[in-house]
């Protein structure tokens, strides 16, 4: 092997090895969220924020578990049919997904797969979303969260 093709393979490797570090300990800010219901009751949640590539592919993969009031909350550039499965993930969380003006549209149950890649849905909301703020899984039914009507508070 030439030692240009030496130097090169050591170059991807330590480009690769970077990479896998950052995304292993990519963590994101945390901000509180809160979601205001159509009965005057709100609902708050001290959430992560994943707004960057490796925040939004890493979400909460990993993670053995999550307090009551935690999540995360994945912030895109514009509102689209975003897709999110539960790869490497063992939280059962609801998959809140929030339109561009904060009006939550829809809310999603999500399993965990583990590392089973050939089991493994792929969950999408039923309009158009900006940001998904993930929970405990019946986190939505307990603060009477409502599709239409509940509205986060932007961030």
């Amino acid at each position: 092997m030439r030692s240009e093709d030496v130097a090169a393979l050591l170059v991807i490797g330590i480009v690769a090895a970077i990479l896998i570090f950052y995304f292993l300990s990519a963590r994101g800010p945390s901000r509180q969220v809160t979601i205001a219901n159509p009965d005057g009751s709100k609902a708050s949640v001290s959430a992560e924020v994943a707004d960057n590539p490796f925040t939004r592919a890493k979400g909460l993969m990993g993670r053995a578990s999550l307090g009551e009031d935690e999540g995360m909350l994945f912030v895109f550039g514009s509102p689209g049919n975003h897709s999110f499965w539960m790869f490497n993930t063992t939280i059962p969380l609801d998959g809140i997904f929030i339109a561009e003006n904060g009006t939550i549209v829809d809310v999603v149950p999500m399993q965990p797969c583990g590392l089973n890649v050939t089991n493994c849905p792929s969950y999408v909301a039923k309009a158009p979303a900006k940001y998904v703020l993930e929970a405990n899984q019946g986190f939505a039914k307990r603060h009477g969260i409502v599709i239409g009507k509940s509205r986060m508070s932007l961030p």
